[in-house]
């Protein structure tokens, strides 16, 4: 295996890696939406709960992003793409990656960084009857833009070498179809 390959490979790993990690805070999240349901009806509404599934459901959906950016599932238009050579397919994503997606994710990077700092030099608290920190919270924003980055940058070498080489780098045959 070459250095490229074994890049990649370590990217895409982190990706999968991070994704299935950050998968089980479906678990504790459905788990504080039916004690609220119960506790609503069976007491009184906690003030934690909804607040709770909503920051858990953030960070599942941010994190998750990179590996769903592996996996190929993020929405695309197949109209024309679809019916593409292998080739002029790597050279629109080639592109697109280079001049769209990376210059945009590193923007989004930046910006979301700035935000979460200035949250974290504020202290500042959610807007919300609980208040808890948001700080901590809003680090995932930048966190997640890192790892879709990082992720994107695996798949555009995977385009090049599809280019180079005629055969399809981009999508791994052993990637799970539902990941367990």
């Amino acid at each position: 295996m070459n250095r490229i390959d074994l890049i990649t490979r370590v990217i895409d790993q982190i990706s999968l890696w991070s994704g299935k990690a950050i998968s089980w805070l479906i678990l504790p999240m459905a788990a504080v939406l039916v004690w609220e349901v119960f506790i609503r009806y069976a007491y009184r509404p906690t003030l934690w709960a909804v607040d709770m599934a909503t920051i858990m459901y953030g960070t599942h959906f941010f994190i998750a992003g990179a590996m769903t950016l592996y996996l190929g599932k993020h929405i695309r238009t197949d109209f024309f793409f679809g019916n593409w050579s292998m080739r002029t397919q790597c050279w629109v994503d080639a592109i697109c990656y280079l001049f769209l997606f990376l210059p945009g994710m590193v923007l989004f990077i930046w910006l979301s960084w700035d935000f979460f700092s200035e949250s974290w030099d504020l202290k500042e608290e959610l807007m919300t009857t609980w208040r808890p920190p948001a700080y901590p919270y809003k680090l995932v924003i930048p966190l997640s833009g890192a790892l879709i980055l990082l992720q994107g940058i695996s798949e555009l070498i995977k385009c090049i070498q599809t280019i180079m080489t005629g055969v399809d780098h981009r999508r791994r045959q052993d990637a799970p179809r539902e990941v367990t």
